[in-house]
């Protein structure tokens, strides 16, 4: 290698460092541009330098996510099918969006339509096979001949008890298949006690009557005001058949029945979403299926109550129960009435006396220490509830169709 060679220079002649100024010329034994030859420098190790302390930072907390919506809201009895999941939108804390989307609300509606359809089937499947068993009934007994008096009508109520109950039956199995529905857990023992049940059934009764009384105030007003009669069923027995079939349908059936279909099938659906929603539909339901204004004012309060003690209590059974002892104070009083008729009207004061009195007094109590409330609703749940409900067709056509049974069934005077 000549001597003269610079590592910038590959022609071998010495160059001028391009990057120095041009007074100042390269040495490669310098650590500096230009000077005279620098001693090598020591290496002295680095001293290490402990970091300072870093303070923990804490993260910001976490923004909810959309999740899929859960199996049951609220309550344990409202237990149902799982909806779809939901799409980014306003999330609560427990991560269930505040308005579903349409896919969900399909859903939905979808259990609230299947309800209501079912309801209709039970309000035209009897008159489709009452009509048709009184054809055939009066061809057997024109055929036939004489019936005595009196078995013919207990034969015919015995007929058509019957077919209610197949259709009761009918549409609760059904409907219950369709919405996932399972009778056994409707009939729980252990989510209750007995002093619930004993402040229960007093306070539905208590309301029932009450509402009797605002009832029979009402029936007075529309004879006298606009001479309407707000009629209702005619139970006068005909015979002691008519009366025994007529006392154990009053007492031991429809409890049971009744309370399958309205605080078991009607009451499950629609309280899945919003239980506020399902007592009062569920009520409002029970009181139009009777059929007339003049029950309509009754039952409903008192469906409500059946209602509220079967969510609290998640089981029918205390229902039934209230029903069925109602039914039996009302049966055993019209029984007393038919061979003495004062008696029957001073003890119906007595029952209804008690049963208001302490009614109240109960629900007064269990609205002051809390003990009868029901947890408030969200805001997801009130969008899923009356709104959808009152939206649904299905349920539409069957409040219009009782509604407008209801107004066939008053009369003139």
């Amino acid at each position: 290698m000549e001597e003269n060679f610079t590592p910038y220079d590959y022609s071998g002649k010495k160059e001028e460092n391009p990057q120095m100024p041009p007074e100042e010329k390269y040495n490669p034994y310098s650590y500096t541009y230009g000077g005279e030859r620098a001693e090598p420098v020591k290496q002295v190790p680095p001293t290490p330098v402990t970091p300072p302390p870093v303070a923990p930072v804490t993260p910001p907390p976490a923004i909810p996510q959309p999740q899929p919506i859960p199996v049951q809201y609220g309550l344990g009895y409202n237990a149902g099918n799982p909806a779809p999941a939901p799409v980014m939108t306003e999330i609560q804390p427990n991560g269930i969006p505040v308005t579903p989307r349409k896919e969900e609300k399909k859903f939905i509606k979808r259990t609230y339509n299947i309800t209501g359809w079912m309801l209709i089937i039970n309000s035209l499947l009897p008159f489709v096979l009452v009509t048709m068993f009184s054809v055939v009934y009066l061809l057997i007994t024109a055929v036939s001949g004489w019936v005595p008096y009196g078995v013919e009508k207990s034969i015919e109520m015995s007929i058509v008890i019957l077919i209610y109950i197949i259709s009761d039956l009918f549409i609760v199995l059904l409907g219950n298949k369709l919405t996932g529905i399972k009778l056994r857990p409707l009939f729980n023992t252990k989510g209750f006690s007995s002093s619930f049940l004993l402040m229960g059934v007093v306070i539905a009764i208590g309301m029932n009557l009450l509402a009797i009384i605002v009832a029979s105030l009402t029936e007075t007003a529309f004879e006298e005001l606009f001479g309407l009669m707000l009629t209702s069923p005619d139970d006068t027995p005909s015979s002691m058949i008519y009366m025994i079939v007529d006392c154990v349908y009053a007492v031991i059936i429809a409890p049971i029945i009744e309370e399958i279909v309205f605080r078991g099938f009607v009451l499950k659906n629609f309280s899945r979403y919003n239980v506020y929603t399902g007592i009062v539909l569920s009520g409002l339901f029970f009181g139009l299926m009777h059929g007339n204004f003049y029950q309509f004012i009754f039952t409903v309060p008192f469906g409500m109550a059946l209602a509220y003690m079967t969510v609290k209590s998640n089981s029918i059974l205390p229902a039934i129960f209230a029903h069925f002892l109602a039914n039996a104070g009302v049966t055993a009083i019209n029984l007393v009435g038919l061979y003495n008729e004062d008696l029957s009207d001073g003890i119906f004061v007595v029952w209804l006396a008690f049963f208001i009195c302490v009614g109240l007094l109960m629900l007064f109590i269990g609205l002051a220490t809390k003990s009868i409330r029901l947890p408030k609703n969200t805001k997801a749940e009130k969008k899923r509830g009356f709104p959808l409900a009152f939206t649904s067709h299905a349920v539409i056509i069957y409040i219009v169709l009782q509604i407008i049974l209801c107004i066939s069934s008053i009369e003139k005077m």
